[in-house]
């Protein structure tokens, strides 16, 4: 039975040779969907992890047919993190992004993936690494909702933004600047009071009376 997190199949989303998948996209119908053919019993954590390896093995050999696993009524959001990012809403719209993105040679790897029922629907995150035309590896994070039809399952949404590695290697940098060591103050030598000089008092002889040297006499 599937089970949510660390995901460790890392290389069916390259160019391997097609493999018969649980797994499909009802293409050409009013609604594409996935599909679970001679799998009517899967759990749904467990279709959830069969859409994924679907959905990026489509991203990776087959773009053009990537808007099929959505509806009209699917919507679809892409962009960097942070980022103001327009919502394409319905297939039409979300094929036209999906172009303009102009996926080629993309390559995934998939290091996490969660999945739980929600209702009659599945929510699934997914985090990973992704490239386009050889590109250098970002790091994503991408949340589907797959919403339940008598043929299968769609993707009523999705959300994909790309982690700022950049920003984040900044605010480590900035945090670490920021943290000072407190200066020691040096020792102060203790400051010696100098004596003053003591005045030496000159002994003067008494001199005695004479009447009382008479009587001494």
């Amino acid at each position: 039975m599937a089970s949510n997190g660390n995901f460790t199949r890392q290389d069916q989303y390259k160019d391997t040779p097609d493999q018969p998948q649980a797994v499909s996209i009802a293409a050409a119908t009013s609604e594409s969907s996935v599909t679970t053919a001679g799998n009517n019993n899967l759990s749904k954590d467990e279709v959830g992890w069969y859409f994924v390896e679907q959905y990026y093995t489509t991203l990776s050999k087959s773009p053009e047919k990537l808007h099929l696993f959505y509806s009209k009524r699917s919507q679809f959001v892409y962009g960097l993190e942070a980022q103001v990012a327009n919502v394409s809403v319905g297939r039409q719209a979300i094929q036209e992004r999906i172009k303009a993105l102009d996926f080629q040679d993309c390559k995934v790897r998939v290091s996490n993936v969660d999945s739980q029922a929600s209702f009659d629907n599945i929510v699934i995150q997914v985090i990973g690494e992704t490239s386009n035309k050889a590109g250098e590896p970002k790091k994503f994070v991408q949340t589907f909702v797959l919403a339940q039809q008598p043929s299968g399952y769609f993707v009523l949404n999705d959300i994909l933004r790309y982690i700022d590695e950049e920003t984040d290697d900044e605010s480590a940098e900035a945090a670490e600047e920021t943290v000072e060591e407190p200066e020691v103050a040096e020792p102060v030598a203790p400051v010696e009071a100098e004596a003053e000089p003591v005045e030496e008092v000159e002994e003067v002889p008494a001199e005695l009376d004479p009447a009382l040297l008479r009587v001494l006499g």
